[in-house]
């Protein structure tokens, strides 16, 4: 399970149409110019526009409508129903403006010298702390530790960390070996849903082990490299930490071997 703290951007567009979507809206949630489409319908042509953002944020979604300084947010797990709560509240949030406009409009103000929305970025840093368990490296199951950074563009990224893989020990004879090991990672990855998030990448760890059973004990290192492919599932997001779990696997295509130690430890005088 991992505790991490993330930064989220949305990335910002205008549109020609009445409503000003600020996020493209998700697809399971409907289409924004039928969104757009219905409120010029019915706000008309002399209303403020209203600016909509509709995204996904754990196990649901956000829905912020804002008409001049006027604002309301919403969240329900159902995208649609918030589409659709964007009309009402787009009425609700323009009837004082209407009240207030005069007979006559105001000159628009001249577009070079009108403030600009700032454009949020579209990336996402993230810095996670992780633990579970490793099987196949160490001649035993064993604690693994992580930490893992990510850098993230919409729906795909790159993620890079280190670990530590825990001392564990196996014994034949009389004579055995302990082995631990340090490694890094680096990975790709893709969120085809804002829950799930897949990693595609290369794994490299250096095994240092220990001999045992002899007069003297014998010490040596060894490199094991494999790909790797995982896949991390977030049942809690709670902005600025979010919790998840996952799985991993690993094809050792340079696999150490503990049998040298063995020897060296039974041909101690």
């Amino acid at each position: 399970m991992k505790a991490v703290g993330w930064v989220a951007a949305l990335c910002w567009c205008s549109t020609p149409a009445h409503a000003l979507i600020t996020t493209p809206i998700p697809e399971e949630c409907g289409s924004a110019q039928q969104l757009e489409a219905e409120l010029r319908r019915r706000l008309g042509p002399n209303v403020e526009a209203p600016h909509i953002t509709l995204s996904p944020e754990g196990s649901g979604y956000r829905l912020l409508v804002e008409v001049g300084s006027q604002q309301r947010e919403l969240h329900d797990q159902s995208c649609q129903e918030l589409l659709r709560a964007a009309v009402v509240v787009s009425l609700a949030l323009s009837e004082p403006t209407q009240s207030e406009e005069q007979p006559v409009a105001a000159p628009e103000p001249d577009a070079r010298s009108a403030p600009r929305r700032a454009r949020p970025s579209q990336y996402r840093i993230a810095v996670a702390a992780g633990a579970g368990l490793h099987v196949g490296t160490t001649p035993k199951p064993t604690l693994l530790l992580e930490v893992d950074a990510q850098l993230r563009i919409a729906r795909l990224g790159l993620a890079s960390g280190v670990r530590y893989l825990a001392s564990t020990s196996t014994i034949e004879a009389g004579h055995g070996v302990s082995v631990s090991a340090l490694g890094a990672f680096a990975a790709g990855t893709v969120e085809p849903w804002s829950s799930v998030q897949a990693r595609l990448g290369v794994v490299g760890y250096r095994l240092f082990g220990t001999g045992f059973g002899g007069v003297q004990p014998a010490q040596d290192s060894a490199w094991e490299v494999a790909p790797l492919l995982g896949a991390n599932f977030t049942p809690y997001r709670h902005a600025p930490f979010w919790a998840s779990i996952g799985a991993e696997a690993q094809l050792n295509l340079i696999r150490p071997s503990v049998a040298r130690l063995r020897a060296s430890t039974r041909s101690s005088p």
